[in-house]
């Protein structure tokens, strides 16, 4: 019974997701994303190089803490849309 109510509950969480209406960018320093919940976010290209998901900006150092580097004075130079949601920086 719990797996059932665990999947229902994510189907019901995806469908309530808000969904992108606008996606732009202000090269080199941000993109905007927005929402239509009416949430708007405007990711800096540092914070965007920090917290990317790509497996190449992902180092770790003996510790076991996050090493970016050249993220200072990075900046973006073109968007493109991949698949049905994803997108290259």
């Amino acid at each position: 019974m719990y797996v059932v109510q665990t999947t229902f509950r994510s189907i019901q969480t995806a469908a309530n997701c808000p969904r992108l209406t606008k996606f732009a960018l202000h090269a080199p320093k941000f993109v905007e994303v927005e929402f239509d919940n009416g949430s708007l976010y405007n990711l800096s290209a540092e914070y965007l190089r920090i917290y990317s998901p790509a497996v190449d900006s992902k180092i770790r150092s003996v510790g076991g803490d996050k090493v970016i580097s050249g993220r200072r004075h990075v900046g973006i130079m073109s968007a493109e849309p991949i698949g049905n949601y994803g997108v290259i920086v």
